[in-house]
């Protein structure tokens, strides 16, 4: 088969390799789209991502949907022919977080696409994975490839409302605009959210999310910024989604944090970024983490399915398997939400 490997920053090569073989309970999927994730630009212009390096070449890619061509044994022959998207989360299963459901903190995660384990996983840029039978999720009927390619973005949304508590008839900060600050928007908009303010500094990010209805936006660097957010919420907001991964956005989600606020980290920090542990103490904040997902994947399907989001706005271009050197080039653009590759030979 052809896959992209990537061998260091910016060499990312089209090379042949051998087709995987599914074992036992595990299946063969034809990719038919996959998405290009943040995490994936950062291995791709850095040969890195944060603290995980590669310790030789590998395949990226972890947003991925297909179809079923082949199965390790015959209890999942019936699978063959099936669409499904992908979860790329492979747990140990036996270890006491994932016996409590928490599998997305299992410490032997091996997460496809990625350079957390040794050696790296290898993931979806390829023209086929195996993948465990029980990570693949049946698509419905009319349900696009490209949109199960979301569903792992999306599931690292649902997993961040849900880690809030809930949203419902509350005022909701978003800092950060990209794709997983624009996933959050929609959910938290279809939870019952009172308001859902998203900022950010890129104006495309900003009109974006009012097309996709926002109460408002904010540009973080604004000299009126405070202003306009105390007219939003004058006692603060109550949920707020750390989205962007940087300090100065963490800095504002206090700033506009409502006494007794709930602040959600979904961004990943860089390392020594100095949180404001006096504002926790004296305004009774919770912060708490959002890492991944678990058992979400297959409820935002249904939630794509009932209509209750449309990820459809989100997908900003589509290119062929064959050009996923100008995708990637695309994808760290201004004025872009989410770029896939398809493959539809």
């Amino acid at each position: 088969m052809q896959a992209y490997v990537l061998h260091g920053a910016e060499d990312i090569r089209l090379e042949q390799a051998p087709c995987p073989v599914p074992g036992p309970d595990e299946v063969l999927v034809k990719v038919r789209a996959a998405g290009i994730c943040g995490s994936d630009l950062h291995y791709h212009a850095h040969g890195r991502c944060g603290n995980f390096i590669p310790t030789r070449p590998f395949i990226l890619g972890h947003e991925f949907a297909g179809e079923i061509v082949a199965s390790g044994d015959e209890a999942n022959e019936k699978l063959v022919g099936t669409r499904v998207a992908v979860d790329p989360s492979r747990p140990c299963g036996r270890c006491k977080l994932c016996r409590q459901g928490r599998y997305n903190l299992c410490p032997d995660m091996v997460y496809f696409g990625s350079a957390s384990v040794v050696p790296p996983s290898d993931g979806c840029f390829a023209e086929y994975v195996v993948a465990p039978a029980r990570n693949c999720a049946p698509l419905p009927d009319g349900f696009e490839f490209a949109w199960g390619a979301l569903l792992e973005p999306l599931s690292v949304a649902a997993h961040a409302v849900q880690r809030s508590g809930g949203v419902s008839a509350k005022s909701v900060l978003i800092t950060g605009g990209g794709t997983i600050g624009q996933m959050i928007l929609l959910l938290a908009t279809a939870f019952g959210a009172s308001k859902v303010v998203v900022s950010d500094v890129k104006p495309f990010a900003r009109s974006f999310a009012e097309e996709q209805g926002a109460t408002a936006t904010l540009d973080p660097t604004s000299p009126d910024c405070a202003a306009q957010a105390a007219e939003l919420a004058p006692d603060g907001f109550e949920v707020v989604f750390e989205a962007a991964g940087v300090g100065a956005a963490l800095t504002q989600a206090f700033g506009l944090s409502a006494r007794g606020a709930t602040l959600v980290q979904v961004g990943t920090l860089p390392d020594g970024t100095e949180i404001p542990a006096n504002a926790l103490l004296t305004r009774e904040l919770q912060y708490i983490g959002s890492w991944r997902f678990a058992n979400v994947f297959e409820r935002v399907i249904e939630l794509v399915v009932s209509g209750r989001i449309d990820v459809r706005p989100l997908i900003t271009r589509s290119f062929p398997f064959a050009q996923l050197p100008e995708a990637i080039v695309e994808a760290t653009g201004a004025d872009v939400i989410k770029v896939q590759i398809e493959n539809a030979s």
